[in-house]
């Protein structure tokens, strides 16, 4: 029973008080998005066409992602796609963290003379 004058049938968020100026519609099915999160990560190796990265932050094996990283003093941001992933156990020195292979979609001069 509700005591609130408010049935149960007209929904939870009346019940709860619901101040949404904005109507909400119910996802009926899949319905995937992404959200990135810019948290700094270690570049542990790296080559001309790829990197393995210590990351706080776990990326879903091939999703594409943008990397920034600083090169010679220069920022350089460039396309990866994720090609593996791999938990790291939380330490006395740290919680869990994450290893990431990607691979480079497109390399920038800048990383391709540093590289040499």
């Amino acid at each position: 029973m509700v005591s609130s004058g408010t049935s149960r049938s007209s929904g939870m968020n009346a019940y709860l008080g619901d101040r949404r100026q904005r109507v909400r519609l119910e996802v009926v099915g899949a319905l995937w998005g992404t959200i990135e999160v810019t948290e700094p990560a270690r570049v542990v190796e790296i080559s001309a066409g790829g990197a393995l990265i210590l990351s706080p932050v776990a990326a879903a094996p091939d999703s594409v992602r943008v990397l920034s990283l600083r090169i010679d003093g220069e920022d350089v941001t460039l396309d990866a796609r994720v090609r593996h992933l791999r938990p790291v156990p939380a330490t006395d020195e740290g919680p869990e963290r994450y290893l990431l292979g990607v691979e480079f979609l497109s390399v920038p001069a800048a990383l391709s003379h540093s590289l040499e």
